[in-house]
């Protein structure tokens, strides 16, 4: 079939350059399946992140590759990786496509796209689960792991993670990033990027476009490759991101399994309001986890961030200043170069 792609997704970006597609027509595509597709309605979704992290507008006519998988946002929508006929909805900004399920009622109806073909490669469906980074060796010490979870989508995760890393680099510490789960995109990578942290990785790199949908060994493939390529960087300091709120079953399952997974790991809590930092770092003790900081929107106000301290949730740390409290705690730890940072080389 006769397909030349305008946009290529970031869901795609692992495929190698010059790899050998045939485009067929579709047959019973899963969870990590290629198909080309031709927006029909640019609605909820405008804009494709590309597979170099570009956000580029789309149009209709526009023909871009997507990736079949699911979706769980509580403020935008949840999507199945579900393809049973020629018309598909856009599921995530960077590609992801399948069935919409149920959405926000603040939000407007999904992008459409009309199903074009199915990629194959070597005689079978390609899927972007066959291209995941390889198995890493891991050398010298095991790094200071310092976990962010949220109470929900949109309560400064990222932000905190990036404040983290800024002001670890900033101390002398060579720090490496993961998005542990969550759906692909470009953004939190960048996030972490900008604020020096080398190198940064998410879940797309285990071969997963979301995580939505995967059980426990799935996850610790997922956190026991993406940790296993941060110490074989030789990183002092993994700052690690996990999606969603703490009632969103990947994230709960992998904080109750986290200790077993990663041994000793310092939790930061990013909240939007004082009860739910509260309730949050209950669940998380009751995890088996000390709370390192409460931090994230609900330190925007300051008798916000006294009621979380009263009612004993943990220190309230406004996002800014997070990088000061790892890089003191980072500092205590004496096994690191006899407990002195290493300086960061020179670019």
């Amino acid at each position: 079939m006769d397909f030349a792609p305008t946009r290529t997704a970031w869901m795609t970006r692992r495929l190698p350059a010059g790899l050998d597609v045939t485009w067929l027509p579709i047959g019973s595509p899963i969870v990590g399946d290629v198909l080309a597709c031709e927006v029909i309605t640019p609605s909820l979704l405008r804009h494709l992140d590309t597979a170099d992290g570009r956000r580029a507008m789309l149009y209709p006519g526009d023909r871009i590759t997507c990736v079949v998988g699911n979706r769980y946002s509580t403020s935008i929508l949840q999507g199945r990786g579900r393809v049973t006929g020629d018309v598909t909805e856009m599921l995530s900004a960077s590609g992801l496509c399948g069935e919409v399920v149920g959405r926000s009622a603040e939000v407007a109806p999904p992008t459409t796209l009309r199903v074009l073909a199915q990629a194959h490669h070597a005689g079978r469906p390609l899927n972007v689960r066959s291209f995941l980074l390889p198995p890493a060796q891991p050398i010298g010490p095991k790094p200071t792991w310092i976990v962010v979870a949220g109470s929900a989508m949109d309560a400064g995760k990222t932000t905190a993670c990036a404040s983290i890393i800024h002001g670890l680099t900033g101390a002398g510490y060579r720090v490496g990033a993961a998005k542990l789960t969550g759906t692909a995109s470009p953004r939190d990578l960048s996030s972490y990027r900008d604020a020096g942290a080398d190198p940064v990785l998410e879940f797309l790199d285990m071969g997963w476009p979301s995580t939505d949908g995967c059980d426990r060994a799935d996850l610790a493939a997922i956190v026991g490759g993406l940790t296993g390529q941060l110490q074989a960087a030789a990183v002092q300091v993994g700052v690690l991101e996990i999606a969603d709120g703490l009632l969103q079953r990947e994230t709960e399952l992998i904080l109750r399994a986290l200790s077993g997974w990663l041994g000793p790991a310092h939790i930061v809590l990013a909240t939007r309001e004082s009860l739910a930092a509260v309730a949050g770092a209950r669940q998380l003790r009751q995890m088996g986890h000390d709370v390192l900081a409460v931090t994230g929107v609900v330190t925007n106000s300051p008798l916000a961030c006294q009621e979380v301290e009263l009612a004993g949730a943990g220190p309230c740390i406004p996002t800014a200043g997070l990088g000061t409290v790892a890089a003191s705690v980072v500092g205590q730890r004496g096994d690191w170069h006899a407990g002195r940072p290493a300086p960061v080389a020179a670019a």
